[in-house]
Order: structure tokens, then sequence, then C-alpha cells
């Protein structure tokens, strides 16, 4: 597997789709309230600012991809990503715009913390990624 800057048809063609899939994501996001979803609450708009961040993050990196893509630097730019995706997920947290049962957001609350742990974790894994495949490239 050579390790090239520019990436494959196949991968370009994959972030292309990514991009207008989380385009996609951001206008259903942007209209959940208005569709009148029974267990959002008006609070969603404070933490939507975050949601779109996170996925205008992940927009941008998919687009550096489609013209520079070697395995490091996806590797540090998807960590990139997962710590706008942290951030979101722990605004969302805090504002909990869920009206919901007491049992059932308990459930809920402890999920999106384990989804936060979660995606700490990946933060060192991608970032440890990055510097072992930056390393291999350089030596």
């Amino acid at each position: 597997m050579q390790n090239t800057t520019t990436p494959t048809s196949g991968r370009r063609f994959g972030y292309t789709i990514s991009i207008l899939v989380n385009f996609f994501m951001i206008y259903v996001a942007n209209n959940l309230l208005r569709w009148n979803v029974p267990f959002l609450t008006e609070r969603f708009n404070e933490c939507l600012w975050a949601i779109t961040l996170s996925i205008s993050v992940s927009i941008f990196v998919q687009f550096i991809h489609l013209f520079y893509d070697p395995k490091w630097f996806r590797r540090l730019m998807q960590a990139m990503a997962n710590v706008f995706s942290l951030f979101s997920t722990y605004v969302f947290w805090r504002v909990f715009p869920l009206d919901l049962s007491e049992n059932i957001a308990r459930v809920v609350n402890l999920a999106i913390i384990i989804i936060m742990v979660l995606t700490a974790l990946s933060i060192f894994i991608e970032l440890g990624g990055a510097v072992r495949h930056y390393t291999k490239k350089t030596v």
C-alpha cells in the first residue's frame, strides 16, 4: 500500500458523499424544532450552534481530504474533528434539550456520558495513529 498525498477516485467519491450527507445533517438539525419532534424542547436551540459547528468541521475535514490525503494527516484531522464532536456532545449533555420520562432521561444521560468517554478515547487513538504513520513515513 503506497502512501500518497492525493486520494484515489474511490476515496474522493466517498469524501464527496460524506460532505453531502453532512450538509443534509445540518439541514435536518436546523429543522427539527420546526418539524415538531415531540421529545425535543426549545432548549435545543441552545446547543444547535455546537452541533452545527461540529458537522461543519467534519465537512471542512472531508473537503481538505479531497486534495490532500496521506494516512497520518487523515488520522490527525479525524482527531481534530473528534474534538469538536466531543465538544458538541458535551454542550448537548449540559443543555439536555430532551423531554423524557425520568427513567429514560437517566439512561440517555448515561449513554451520552459513555459516548463522550469513547469519543475522548478515539481522539487519543487517532493522535497515536497519526504519529505512528507520520514516523513510519519519515523513517
